[in-house]
């Protein structure tokens, strides 16, 4: 690709402008060999799309929010360092960064965002961070300076761009410097990232604002200009705040992970469960009233897998060629949590030089013994040419040379940086240190003896460090949980791609963030996010397993009308036959019915129905949501369907409607009935399928001077192993 000036076709011209791909992205694309030529036209494409949704920088007056939505680890950093540089090609003048909330990820996104876009090198940016001496007037100045020479048309005239941590004191200082600019007619670029964190309002259901909230509206205000992009892994929050805040989207982008990405789908499917993930004991979670003595047994068989992967790297050199092996120890956030563990790594680890060092040492052979079963594990999922012999010569480097890192504030208030170009072995031991948004490079083992919290989804997927670009090297990897947070991210995976395909979806259509309906999969024990964010009103169905029926079926003559030829035409067009057991009376028998309906088939007409009551069409919206999603993962998935009493059969049944109002009916469910052997309609269900029962009944009033005539009702029964609980925006 060459450099110079390539015009890019919108990928919507109707809802944007036409961005120009110039020096500054090529030079970006190029400098990154770590990118496949797919990958490269991928990276165009997307970042193409983000900006040609932002602001158009040639008109005046105008502001619009974005959500730029990835996976954990996957390549948001190099989307928002593209997307600045495409916007230096398109004549914006100022970028600013909100790059985290503790120091480390502010140091860790101001070293990658000066290594991507080469700017010790590269003159066309006009870098300044809040961290160390702060942005001060000094820095102010040489910012106008810079604006002048774009005002007065200068072709070395440079992009500002500015990374601040997004905290309050350092967004107060920022937004009061700037409002002593000039800032009409300058086009500016404000990249969230972790927009999910922090940011969002935490105090809106009090009708207040929280403190970095407030602080973020104001530096906002402080530019006539711009636009505002949140990128996260976890986009709960940022789509469930009121559609009129000013952080809620108003386009949105679901970004691609490149092709050597590991994520959830990798891990958390049954197979890879069954080879990557290992379980931490109850027994094995320190107990904060009891702390344990003693290491546990999943932390020694953890580091020992850790280490022969150390050594297979050292092996093959991976060492002399830059690259990281890393393990995570991510216990409770106490910091006396983080100091157990550190002395039991320190311990194990000064332990296992010792007897490996020594030839003659009597626990020699016991040691290398277990290092052997390590390495015949990993040696099954990853592909190597050693032996252990070979690997065994070189544990006692691999242990010597792994470096220790505490990542927490226990030492000048501050989490430290790693340098990972010191070192090529590292055991990190942390809690919010280890937490959103750091990288843990070459990461291949991670031990997590914790509990999943209040269960707020969104932090917990962000906990999943283990994520990130290692296929080649995943058979190294091998994660340790709890099986409570098993359970957690296994949902969470199915969480995070219901989301992902309905927004992608929605997108592709050419809507916008705002239009989309908010709609969640997500485990009973599991929140999308902190409440205190959440102003949307979201019905939430019951999530349990059993028959789920409408409250009020007989309400409103029209729509009862449409469910009585939805029903017609479900027994005119299937295969139905009479069913009934040694003993049924008449009225007992099933006039239709069958056990081999391919859901797929049944669909179209049991999403035809519709009802007066919004709790009814919520959970009938909720099933629709649930039957789709069992049909796309199980295409020739089948069904029961029973069709009792109604005039279409010869035999009237009646049901009489409580006194509540709006009114329910009695006794839906025919009753057992002991001398004919008959179980009751209730109990007639499919043990292993999603089981559709058709009532139709004339409906008399509690009072009894009034009947509505053949009333359609259908109930739906869903085993536990099938049902999901699910949100939906009311």
């Amino acid at each position: 690709m060459t450099s110079g000036t390539i015009k890019i076709a919108s990928p919507n011209q109707s809802e944007g402008w036409n961005p120009v791909q110039g020096e500054a992205f090529t030079s970006l694309l190029n400098s990154n060999d770590a990118l496949s030529q797919d990958e490269k036209e991928l990276l165009r494409q997307e970042t193409t799309k983000i900006l040609s949704d932002c602001i158009d920088p040639a008109e005046q007056e105008n502001t619009n929010t974005g959500l730029v939505i990835g996976y954990v680890q996957s390549g948001k950093t190099l989307s928002f360092t593209g997307l600045t540089a495409l916007a230096r090609d398109n004549k914006f003048r100022l970028v600013i960064l909100l790059a985290g909330t503790t120091n480390n990820l502010v140091e860790q996104s101001y070293d990658r965002i000066r290594s991507d876009l080469e700017i010790d090198t590269n003159r066309q940016w006009k870098l300044f961070s809040t961290q160390q001496k702060g942005f001060q007037t000094g820095e102010l100045e040489r910012v106008q300076s810079e604006l002048t020479k774009w005002q007065r048309g200068n072709p070395r005239a440079r992009t500002v761009l500015i990374v601040c941590m997004k905290q309050h004191h350092h967004l107060d200082n920022l937004a009061k410097l700037m409002s002593k600019l000039d800032l009409k007619g300058v086009p500016t670029l404000i990249v969230d990232d972790e927009g999910d964190q922090a940011g969002i309002n935490t105090k809106a259901k009090k009708n207040e604002q929280s403190t970095t909230y407030a602080r973020i509206l104001a530096l906002r205000d402080r530019f006539p200009e711009h636009s505002y992009i949140l990128y996260t892994a976890t986009p709960q929050a940022p789509l469930l705040i009121s559609r009129i805040d000013t952080l809620s989207p108003d386009f949105g982008m679901v970004l691609t992970p490149g092709e050597q990405y590991v994520g959830g789908q990798d891990f958390f499917s049954p197979a890879g469960q069954e080879t990557y993930i290992e379980t931490i004991l109850a027994s094995e979670v320190p107990d904060p009233l009891n702390p344990p003595v003693k290491p546990p047994k999943s932390l020694l068989s953890a580091m020992r897998e850790f280490f022969v992967g150390v050594a297979i790297g050292l092996l093959e050199g991976q060492d002399r060629k830059g690259k990281n092996r890393s393990m995570m120890i991510h216990p409770a956030v106490p910091k006396s949590d983080h100091l157990m563990f550190m002395r039991w790594v320190k311990q194990t680890k000064e332990d296992w030089r010792t007897i490996l060092d020594d030839e003659d040492h009597p626990r020699r052979d016991e040691v290398l013994q277990e290092f052997r079963v390590s390495a015949l594990g990993l040696l099954k999922t990853y592909s190597c040419e050693f032996t252990f012999d070979e690997i065994a010569e070189c544990l006692l480097e691999a242990i010597e040379s792994t470096a220790i890192q505490e990542l927490n504030t226990r030492e000048k208030s501050r989490i430290p940086s790693i340098d990972w170009k010191g070192e090529y072995s590292w055991i990190l031991i942390g809690g919010i240190g280890l937490d959103r948004g750091f990288t843990v490079e070459g990461l291949t083992v991670s031990y997590m003896p914790r509990s999943t919290g209040v269960g707020n989804a969104d932090n917990i997927q962000q906990r999943a460090r283990f994520f990130g670009y290692k296929r080649g090297y995943l058979g190294l990897c091998r994660i340790y949980l709890t099986t409570e947070n098993i359970d957690a991210f296994t949902d969470y995976v199915r969480h995070e791609e219901s989301i992902r395909s309905s927004i992608r979806r929605h997108l592709e259509e050419g809507k916008t963030l705002k239009d989309w309906r908010r709609t969640y999969f997500l485990d009973q024990k599991l929140q999308p996010t902190r409440s205190s964010v959440v102003l949307l009103e979201m019905y939430q169905s019951k999530g349990k397993g059993g028959w789920i029926a409408p409250a009020h079926p007989h309400d409103d003559s029209e729509i009862l009308a449409e469910n009585r030829e939805t029903a017609n035409a479900i027994l005119r067009d299937l295969d139905l036959y009479e069913y009934a057991e040694p003993g049924w009376n008449e009225k007992q028998a099933v006039p239709a019915f069958s056990d081999s309906i391919r859901l797929a088939d049944f669909l179209p007409h049991f999403g035809r129905l519709r009802y007066k009551w919004p709790d009814d069409n919520m959970e009938h919206s909720s099933l629709m949501l649930m039957l789709d999603r069992l049909v796309a993962e199980e295409p020739d998935a089948t069904c029961s369907f029973y069709a009792f009493s109604g005039p279409w059969s010869g035999v009237d049944a009646i049901r009489s409607l409580n006194d509540e109002q709006p009114a329910k009916i009695k006794n839906l469910f025919q009753g057992s009935n002991a001398r004919t052997n008959y179980p009751g309609a209730r109990a007639l269900i499919s043990q292993s399928d999603v089981t559709f029962q058709l009532h139709r009944y004339n409906l008399q009033t509690s009072n009894g001077k009034r009947t509505l005539r053949d009333v359609p009702v259908f109930a739906v029964h869903f085993p536990d192993k099938l049902i999901e609980r699910v949100w939906i925006e009311r």
